[in-house]
C-alpha cells in the first residue's frame, strides 16, 4: 500500500487528561480553579439519560452555572446548535469560563460546537468543513460516559445540516477539547450490548487508520495500541470488568487520536449533470 506523506505533520491533541476510577470527583476542583483564573459561569451539557443521576449531583453545579440536557437519539444538527446558542443569548447568559460535555458522542460534539459559536459568532453551517473556525472556542472539558465514539479526542464535531442534508463537522484545531476526564466508573451501568457496539466503533476507528493511505507514525501508534486494547477487552472472559472498562475508555481515546491524524472518512461527491 502506498502511504501518502506530506512531510510536515501538525498534530493537535487534548492538552490534559485525568484518568482513573472516581476521577469525576476532580471536576469541581478543576472548575473552581478555572473560575478563579477566568471568572464566569460554567455551561454544562449532559446526556438526557443522566438526568437525576448521581453523576449530575457530583458536578457541583453553582447557582450562576447552566445545565442543558442533550437528547442523544440523533446526532447534532446545525439548526439544533444554532437554537441552543440563540437561547443562551436570549436569556442573557454571559460567556462561560468553561464548557463541560458529559455523555456520549452527541453530547460531547454539541459542547464543542457551542464552544466555537460562542466565540466565533455566525451559524453552525458556516463552519462545516476544514479549518473554518478562526477564533479559539471557550475552554472545554469532556467527560465521556461511554467508550467508543472518540469524540473526546477528535478535532471535529459532527453535525447534519438540516437544510442541505450534509453531514459534516467543524474540523478545526480549536474544536479539540482542552481537558478530558476518563472515569471508568461512568460506564459501569451501560447496557452490555451498547457497551460492545460502541467499543466496536473504537476498534474500527483504529482499523480504518491502519488500512488507509494518508498516515503518519503517530497516528499509526495510536491505532495499533487502540486495537491491542480492544482485543484484550473483547477476548477476555468479562469485557465489562473494572480493568476492561478502563482499557476500553483508553482505546476510545486512542481511536479518536488516530483518526484525528488521518483523512479517514474523506470522500469526493460527484454530481451528475
Amino acid at each position: 500500500m502506498t502511504i501518502l506523506d506530506t512531510g510536515i505533520k501538525n498534530i493537535r491533541n487534548v492538552s490534559r487528561c485525568t484518568l482513573g476510577e472516581g476521577s469525576l470527583a476532580e471536576l469541581p476542583r478543576l472548575l473552581l480553579r478555572r473560575k478563579q483564573e477566568h471568572p464566569g459561569p460554567v455551561l454544562f451539557f449532559a446526556d438526557q439519560f443522566l438526568e437525576g443521576s448521581d453523576s449530575i449531583k457530583k458536578l457541583n453545579i453553582g447557582p450562576a452555572d447552566k445545565l442543558i440536557f442533550v437528547a442523544s437519539a440523533h446526532e447534532p444538527s446545525t439548526d439544533g446548535i444554532d437554537a441552543i446558542v440563540a437561547g443562551l443569548h436570549a436569556t442573557g447568559f454571559q460567556k462561560p469560563s468553561c464548557i463541560v460535555g458529559i455523555g456520549g458522542g452527541t453530547t460531547m460534539d454539541t459542547a464543542k460546537a457551542v464552544a466555537n459559536l460562542l466565540t466565533n459568532g455566525g451559524k453552525a453551517e458556516e463552519y462545516q468543513g476544514w479549518d473554518l473556525v478562526k477564533v479559539p472556542g471557550v475552554y472545554k472539558i469532556a467527560v465521556p460516559t461511554i467508550s467508543g465514539t472518540g469524540a473526546e479526542a477528535t478535532r471535529t464535531c459532527v453535525m447534519t445540516n438540516t437544510r442541505t442534508g450534509l453531514k459534516l463537522g467543524m474540523n478545526s484545531d480549536f474544536t479539540t477539547y482542552d481537558h478530558v476526564i476518563m472515569d471508568p466508573s461512568l460506564t459501569a451501568t451501560v447496557p452490555k450490548n451498547q457497551y460492545f457496539y460502541t467499543g466496536v466503533d473504537s476498534y474500527f476507528h483504529s482499523m480504518e487508520v491502519l488500512a488507509g493511505s494518508y498516515r503518519n507514525v503517530i497516528g499509526d501508534a495510536f491505532a495499533r495500541e487502540g486495537l491491542t486494547l480492544c482485543r484484550e477487552v473483547f477476548l477476555s472472559n468479562d469485557m465489562m470488568s473494572d480493568d476492561n472498562r478502563e482499557r476500553l475508555m483508553i482505546a476510545s481515546y486512542f481511536g479518536g487520536c488516530a483518526i484525528a491524524t488521518s483523512s479517514t472518512g474523506s470522500c469526493i461527491h460527484f454530481r451528475r449533470g
